[in-house]
């Protein structure tokens, strides 16, 4: 089959193409000029990437869209002028899942980073999975995996309930909160939308949630497992220190595991890949060692350099909880440096909704900035001032500065001069990325040093 991905560039449907693609299918994309991390990938894949342009679906099967286009893109109008079918990003998805053993990572929060253990463990047991993520996994080399094995090992996102395009045998629920307020109406609509995917698992599937928190609430038909911090779930981790902790699984002690992830909320993310280990009788040495030897996710909590004893990482936190969490990490892992966010806000809906909760989330940071919002292009037409956020952030941290984003590389590169070490954390969906790389490529630094 020839199938064209419009928009092809983003995470996941740059992953979705070279799935298909390794599945002997006939795989073209376009997408904007500007320069993505999916571009090496696709080019490694064999995909040829084109301007968008009316003429790349003739011929073609189907083409799967990016939920960033609607049906006015020139290519779109173009397909359904022909009579080619139009699939979105979850809907070919989920006709993948059809043919798997699908277990479907779920959740608000900690997504990425889940799948990609799981499928770092299924890889070292030797089951041999596939795996569609939502960006690039350290151990994959990639953000996605064609493997020859039974199981598809997948993100599946919430947002406007794509996932339930999905067909799953294992649901893992790693929380669930209230964020996509343009979509969901309030927790109470978020929940039903998990609820309606965890109706839908069979019998001899497994719902496995985190037990500390509103998925714990959800039921199925499948049988349902629980982990977390709590020894009322099924499997937990005591004695939690930076870097190890032991674990616990019905009533047995599976001894000590260590990873390099920082953070409460990774342990977490371990305990979700354990469950599933569990559910699969998967060896609790094999766990261990891919624990050991994960290396993490692009864009979660990524260290990206270190410029004169100062330390630039980078995370995709852009709801309050995330914030939360990982500064939190940041400050346990490195108390004597002072930690510096830097924090672009991802959308006017979510910011505004949000508004209270971001500007009480910064609490870990010795210093907070704030810079200009990052749109979708759903809110080109939208305005909001980040007067709003930093003025509610000032009421609750002592040390809050709104820097434009075009001013940020060189007030980074000469804050980075001063003598005592800092930690700066660029934060957000957006492309604030962008600022540490230009500060570690920068020369500003030595300037009139």
């Amino acid at each position: 089959m020839r199938i064209h991905f419009t928009g092809i560039k983003g995470s996941g449907m740059s992953s979705l193409a070279q799935l298909y693609k390794h599945k002997g299918h006939h795989v073209t994309g376009s997408d904007v000029e500007e320069t993505f991390f999916t571009d090496q990938l696709l080019k490694r894949a064999g995909i040829e990437v084109l301007p968008f342009d009316e003429e790349n679906v003739r011929g073609v099967d189907l083409v799967c869209s990016s939920a960033a286009y609607n049906m006015t893109h020139p290519e779109l109008s173009k397909a359904k002028e022909l009579g080619i079918p139009i699939y979105s990003y979850p809907r070919l998805l989920g006709e993948l899942t059809k043919e798997y053993e699908s277990i479907l990572i779920t959740g608000t929060h900690g997504k990425t980073t889940t799948t990609g253990l799981v499928g770092s463990l299924f890889m070292e047991a030797g089951l041999d999975p596939s795996i569609v993520v939502g960006s690039y996994i350290e151990s994959l080399k990639n953000n996605t995996r064609a493997g020859k094995g039974s199981h598809l090992i997948l993100e599946a996102c919430e947002y406007r309930r794509h996932f339930h395009h999905y067909k799953g045998r294992v649901m893992v629920v790693t929380n669930i909160d209230y964020d996509h307020p343009d979509y969901f109406k309030d927790i109470e609509d978020t929940f039903d939308a998990f609820q309606h995917l965890a109706n839908t698992l069979p019998s001899d599937g497994a719902l496995i949630v985190c037990g500390d928190n509103l998925a714990k609430q959800l039921v199925s038909p499948a049988r349902k497992i629980t982990f977390g911090f709590d020894k009322s779930n099924d499997v937990y981790a005591e004695k939690i220190e930076p870097g190890r902790f032991h674990v616990y699984a019905f009533g047995r002690h599976l001894g000590e595991m260590r990873m390099s992830l920082l953070g409460d909320h990774n342990v977490l993310n371990a305990l979700a890949m354990v469950s599933v280990g569990l559910f699969y009788n998967v060896n609790a040495e094999v766990m261990r060692s891919t624990l050991l030897s994960y290396c993490g996710v692009k864009r979660r909590l990524e260290f990206k350099g270190e410029l004169n004893r100062n330390l630039i990482y980078d995370d995709y936190a852009h709801h309050p909880t995330e914030i939360r969490v990982t500064l939190r990490a940041v400050k346990e892992n490195f108390p004597e440096a002072e930690v510096v966010t830097i924090f672009q806000p991802h959308t006017y809906t979510r910011t505004k909704s949000l508004l209270r909760e971001f500007a009480q989330s910064f609490q870990s940071a010795d210093r907070v900035i704030l810079t200009d919002i990052f749109a979708s292009e759903r809110e080109k037409d939208q305005v909001m001032d980040i007067g709003e956020l930093v003025e509610e952030t000032k009421k609750h941290h002592p040390r809050v500065t709104y820097i434009p984003k075009t001013q940020l590389t060189s007030w980074i590169c000469e804050e980075a001069k001063k003598k005592e070490p800092h930690v700066f954390l660029t934060m957000g969906a957006g492309d604030i990325y962008k600022e540490g790389e230009k500060v570690l490529q920068s020369r500003l630094l030595y300037m009139g040093s």
